[in-house]
């Protein structure tokens, strides 16, 4: 029976095949991941008065949560390279679900700083970069649409869980509620049995020690003391395309992470009610879960080019999100390479995390000012 470092199938991307039970597994994971990050705002308002912080200090903890989630992508990555996407997820589910789940007791916000954000944070970091390693090596000429259907998991999420939430909290409280939200990152566990291994045939050679971009491992990689250095592909920096998406990502995240944290405090300060505020979250799911599929469709066919239909969706954020502080209105408001590929996507959502740790606590913090103001 082969190891876990071993060559277990030497194929060429099926483009089909058990690659669309790990298109499934991205899915369900990112459904889950996202649905719960970008549904944390829902308890916003509630975590501001049972710590009796202000909306600066309270924001941290979406902030570190959502951050760490990408951050650890750096580290992700090589852990994939080394135990393989599967044990990684598996690892990752449990560890994120013993975050939210601790922090059912917690009574302090600095140590839901630690439980909420930290441990979660990681947890959802080693579910997250797998999948999209694994769908990456499962599908070549269909790749955009593969990703697609995967990505769409986080609009699926982004739109059933604000209202579930809120509905968990008017029942449960929000102490309570985090005792299912534990349960369902738990399932990850599940999702992840589905990433069974795959390595190209151009890319190892049969029987030898290989990491997750199907490449032999130097022997001084088995080491304790491995370096994480040489297990991310930092020479991907020499490429310009590649630093000009991380810059343009890192700038285009800093401002949409805060929509998640801040638009159902917002609404509610406005006089929307809990559950019309917390559908707000849903509406952009509903977005984020069509336009995800139509992209991925639309870039395989060749009708839309990739790079300018980056920089219109782009643009088409950064105007709503410039006039989204003017809304006062429900009604305004809704409207407002795979060889590399594991070192590529680590370092790319690694990177990310700095915007979304600093974004929403500034947005906080502007916020006080602003009615300091007024």
């Amino acid at each position: 029976m082969p190891t876990m470092g071993t060559v277990r199938h030497v194929e060429v991307a099926p483009d089909g095949g058990w690659g669309w039970f790990v298109v499934l597994s991205s899915f369900l994971s990112r459904m889950a991941i996202w649905g719960t990050l970008k549904s944390f705002g829902v308890f916003f308002p509630y975590l501001l008065h049972a710590f009796g912080e202000d909306a600066e200090s309270t924001a941290w903890i979406s902030s570190i949560q959502g951050a760490l989630a990408m951050f650890g992508s750096f580290l992700t990555g090589a852990m994939c390279n080394v135990f393989g996407c599967r044990a990684v997820v598996m690892a990752g589910s449990m560890t994120a679900a013993a975050g939210l789940l601790s922090s059912m007791f917690v009574t302090t916000l600095p140590v839901m700083y630690l439980t909420a954000g930290v441990i979660t944070g990681v947890g959802f970091s080693f579910m997250y970069t797998p999948c999209i390693i694994m769908v990456g090596r499962y599908f070549k000429r269909r790749r955009a649409l593969a990703n697609g259907l995967g990505l769409s998991g986080s609009g699926v999420g982004t739109f059933a869980f604000p209202p579930v939430f809120q509905l968990l909290i008017d029942s449960f409280g929000w102490r309570g509620s985090l005792f299912i939200v534990a349960g369902v990152a738990l399932q990850g566990c599940i999702f992840g049995a589905l990433l069974r291994p795959i390595y190209l045939k151009d890319d190892v050679e049969k029987g030898k020690t290989v990491n997750s971009n199907g490449r032999k491992i130097p022997s001084r990689c088995h080491r304790p003391c491995l370096s994480l250095c040489r297990l991310l592909d930092l020479s991907l920096f020499k490429n310009p395309n590649f630093v000009v998406i991380i810059v343009s990502s890192m700038l285009v995240i800093f401002g949409n992470f805060i929509l998640f944290v801040h638009l159902v405090a917002h609404a509610r300060n406005v006089g929307t009610a809990a559950q019309e505020a917390a559908f707000l979250v849903s509406v952009v799911g509903i977005g984020e879960m069509v336009s995800r599929i139509a992209y991925g469709w639309l870039s395989d066919t060749g009708l839309f080019p990739r790079l300018r239909g980056y920089i219109v969706c782009d643009l088409g954020l950064g105007l709503c999100l410039f006039f989204l502080p003017f809304a006062q209105t429900y009604p305004s408001m809704l409207f407002c390479g795979v060889t590399r590929l594991a070192s590529a996507v680590g370092i790319a959502y690694g990177i990310q995390g700095f915007a979304i740790l600093f974004g929403p606590p500034i947005a906080g913090k502007t916020k006080l000012h602003v009615m300091k103001g007024i």
